[in-house]
């Protein structure tokens, strides 16, 4: 009987801990992986922010594999926050953080980093123009801690910059040409299919075009898919009101 108390002592405890919530500015993270004490440079990205400027840098914890930040004045709420890592080796799936009550810190554990290439890919759009990029991110197979799937944001406002760490694999990374906020059922340009190692892949109106209407045909959209006049009618009166000429995709690194 005195066994049976304890164990659903035990069992409550462990339960009340999962549901715990906490609103800090203090996160630990942990990385487990065969080469986790090679990584050097440590980044978490926070909600989905993939703006290189507000990645956050962590500092090496005492324990081996281990980092951690105060995020200052900025806070993060476990409840909702959604993580994910970028290290010298790629990138990790999305994360949810445990809220250590006592220590008033955002615990996380991250695999790191999955196998296969990971690429930085640069972007150039001619002329000049706003442009936003999307990653919809799987959970990793493989990691010890379930990952959640997430979407990532980013935003070139010349038309220049690059996508780092980006594992194709596991991700669909989309651009958004124009000043525009993208919702799940908008038509992007889907980069899985146009990125190549080596060389410049050079896009022209047409070929954005052409590319959004392999796109519908294939199912790729969260649309229906539709070869539909009106659906190409939009996208060439959208392109030209832009006055979009041609878009660059290189693989950098």
């Amino acid at each position: 009987m005195t066994r049976l108390v304890r164990s659903l002592v035990c069992v409550l405890l462990a339960a009340t801990a999962a549901q715990a919530q906490i609103t800090t500015s203090h996160v630990k993270v942990r990385v487990t992986g065969r080469h986790c004490d090679e990584l050097k440079t440590v980044f978490l990205v926070i909600n989905g922010e993939d703006f290189e400027d507000r990645w956050i840098k962590l500092a090496p914890a005492a324990e081996p594999c281990s980092w951690a930040t105060d995020l200052g004045d900025a806070t993060i709420s476990t409840s909702v926050a959604q993580f994910s890592l970028r290290a010298d080796l790629g990138r990790s799936g999305c994360q949810r953080a445990a809220a250590d009550e006592r220590a008033l810190t955002a615990n996380l554990e991250f695999s790191c980093c999955a196998a296969g290439p990971s690429r930085n890919v640069r972007v150039k759009v001619e002329p000049p123009m706003p442009v936003t990029y999307t990653r919809d991110v799987r959970p990793f197979a493989g990691d010890r801690n379930p990952g959640i799937p997430c979407r990532e944001r980013g935003k070139f406002d010349e038309g220049l910059g690059s996508i780092g760490n980006t594992q194709f694999d596991r991700e669909k990374v989309n651009l958004f040409l124009g000043a525009v906020a993208p919702k799940p059922q908008m038509p992007g340009l889907l980069l899985n299919d146009i990125v190549v190692d080596g060389g410049v892949r050079v896009l022209s109106r047409d070929g954005v075009v052409y590319r959004l209407t392999v796109q519908r045909a294939q199912g790729k959209m969260r649309s229906a898919p539709t070869l539909s006049s009106n659906a190409i009618s939009i996208d060439i009166k959208k392109l030209g009101e832009l006055k979009f000429e041609r878009a660059e995709i290189e693989v950098i690194k």
